[in-house]
């Protein structure tokens, strides 16, 4: 059974799979979830890493996924809230409703129930305490009209870190990393891409290395809680 694990949602591509890699080489031992299967989460596997699927469908998927992860660990030094559903708010009402379900479910329903099952887990490092981190937006300070469903469901996560951090204390630090333009995914074309860089002041695609930085930094520091790092260039200075 493992101990002191990194919980890491969403691994099986991109942020998700280069945190649950970078913390591996840190010397972490990390739970990969993924909900489906992908090259970049067998290549976790292929590492030693330990992966866990689950589709955040209901509750009652979410739920399971945590008794599987209580059966698995006998204690967690953090969780890392990745996964993630981003995409254009329909303007079919039938199915913007089955998008809001769906992104309340990944981006708000299982982080709150995973964070609650694990609770009595969680252990820091001596003194220190432990650390849960929602990986947000900076549409949660400056949200886009077109993915208006995205950016409250992800606002939620943010504020639900701040709640967290209150009820938590001292035992768990609760913080975010909110990105900005930091890889860029099919749906936004070179026009798209184009805009936003010339609305970002250092002007390039992050990549994913300054969001583990980010995560790392509040890993190491024993004395923030409840507060959100954006990771963005400083986009969200000039974000239209």
């Amino acid at each position: 059974m493992l101990e002191n694990a990194v919980l890491v949602t969403g691994a099986n591509r991109r942020i998700g799979h280069h945190l649950a890699m970078r913390l591996h080489e840190e010397g972490y031992s990390i739970i990969a979830h993924y909900r489906t299967a992908t090259a970049e989460i067998q290549t976790l596997s292929d590492r030693g890493i330990s992966i866990v699927q689950a589709d955040f469908v209901d509750s009652v998927a979410i739920l399971q996924f945590c008794q599987a992860l209580q059966d698995r660990c006998s204690s967690f030094r953090a969780i890392i809230h990745n996964a993630s559903s981003f995409e254009a708010t329909s303007s079919d009402l039938t199915v913007a409703a089955m998008q809001y379900q769906q992104f309340f479910n990944i981006h708000m329903l299982a982080p709150f129930l995973i964070n609650e099952a694990l609770r009595p887990l969680m252990q820091g490092q001596g003194d220190d305490p432990a650390d849960i981190i929602h990986i947000t937006d900076i549409n949660v300070e400056n949200p886009t009209p077109n993915f208006d469903i995205y950016g409250t469901t992800k606002a939620g996560l943010h504020n639900m870190m701040l709640v967290l951090a209150k009820k938590y204390a001292p035992q768990i630090k609760v913080n975010a990393v909110a990105p900005g333009p930091v890889l860029f995914t099919k749906q936004h074309s070179k026009t798209i891409r184009q805009q936003m860089l010339a609305e970002t002041p250092l002007a390039k695609e992050g990549g994913a290395e300054p969001i583990y930085l980010a995560v790392e930094s509040l890993l190491n520091n024993p004395f923030i809680t409840g507060a959100s790092i954006p990771v963005d260039g400083g986009r969200r200075l000039s974000k239209r």
